[in-house]
């Protein structure tokens, strides 16, 4: 089963497009030329410029001022204890152009802002004026966004949130999702998430109304797909199409982790469609990996 679509291409074009031009800068470095200049690779940083040096010394980065204060705006956001996806959301409502979108048109057809587009600029040591790979000459080559203060708070708090232990382990085994990473929603191609609902588990696909404008598609907030609306259908089609010999486990008796694994090794991929309440599903059986397609009305 072929998983893509227009709109499915269009924004992973969007997504590629964000991640290599430039959120954290990883397509920028500080390397040095083969006459001993340092240089600058690839498009430089959100939030930054490229502009010419002291002759001999080439080029340095230096804040640009459409975008350096969004770069300040976000470090301030989540140090006012706002979360990525709050922050992105923002962002994306007040039409501000998002790293894929900025550049020589900025502002012309401004795309949604992502968590991982926030996340890369909390994250990357530019900012505060330090060199991407740490030390040498192309510390030099860049001026600080914002201090170096600000930037070690956001770090430490991305430390502490990362040490917070675990929630409850028994609270976490009662909450067992059978199709966990396995269901997409077709809209936009996106993997639904595990949500508790009513004691039960769901797959929820949310998309806020500013990302589906910035992205030209049509997506409800919210996408809903019920895991027992889903499971009976899926157990029933699977053992309908797989042949005696290949053994298919007792999906439906099985419980808990042995559920989870008989899916799991059949390695199932599915798309929900909501407007019409069709799953496509994608599995394979047998020692030889005999792949199975199948549309599922649910």
């Amino acid at each position: 089963m072929h998983l893509s679509s227009p709109v499915h291409d269009r924004i992973s074009s969007q997504r590629a497009q964000r991640a290599v031009v430039g959120t954290a800068g990883t397509h920028t470095t500080d390397a040095p030329a083969p006459g001993g200049k340092p240089r600058i690779w690839g498009r430089p940083p959100y939030g930054y410029r490229a502009v010419a040096g002291p002759e001999g010394t080439g080029l340095r980065l230096v804040p640009d001022e459409r975008t350096a204060p969004i770069v300040r705006r976000i470090f301030d956001e989540y140090l006012d204890d706002r979360g990525l996806q709050i922050i992105a959301e923002g962002l994306t409502a007040d039409e501000v152009p998002s790293p894929g979108s900025h550049g020589p048109r900025t502002g012309e057809g401004t795309a949604a802002w992502s968590k991982s587009a926030v996340r890369a600029i909390l994250v990357n040591p530019r900012y505060a004026g330090h060199a991407a790979t740490g030390g040498g000459k192309g510390a030099a080559l860049c001026t600080p966004v914002l201090s170096t203060d600000v930037f070690e708070r956001v770090r430490a708090r991305f430390e502490a949130r990362r040490a917070r232990p675990e929630r409850d382990a028994a609270a976490t085994a009662a909450r067992e999702y059978a199709l966990r990473g396995m269901v997409r929603c077709a809209r936009c191609n996106r993997l639904m998430q595990g949500t508790w609902n009513n004691a039960e588990p769901y797959y929820r696909c949310r998309f806020p109304a500013e990302y589906a404008t910035a992205n030209q598609i049509e997506h409800p907030r919210n996408v809903y797909l019920r895991e027992q609306s889903a499971l009976g259908p899926l157990t029933s089609w699977l053992r309908s199409v797989a042949a005696p010999q290949w053994r298919v486990p007792p999906l439906r008796t099985a419980d808990g982790q042995a559920r989870l694994d008989a899916f799991r090794a059949m390695e199932p991929r599915m798309v929900y469609d909501d407007s019409t309440r069709l799953l496509r599903v994608k599995a394979t059986a047998g020692p030889d990996g005999t792949v199975l397609r199948g549309t599922l009305a649910l």
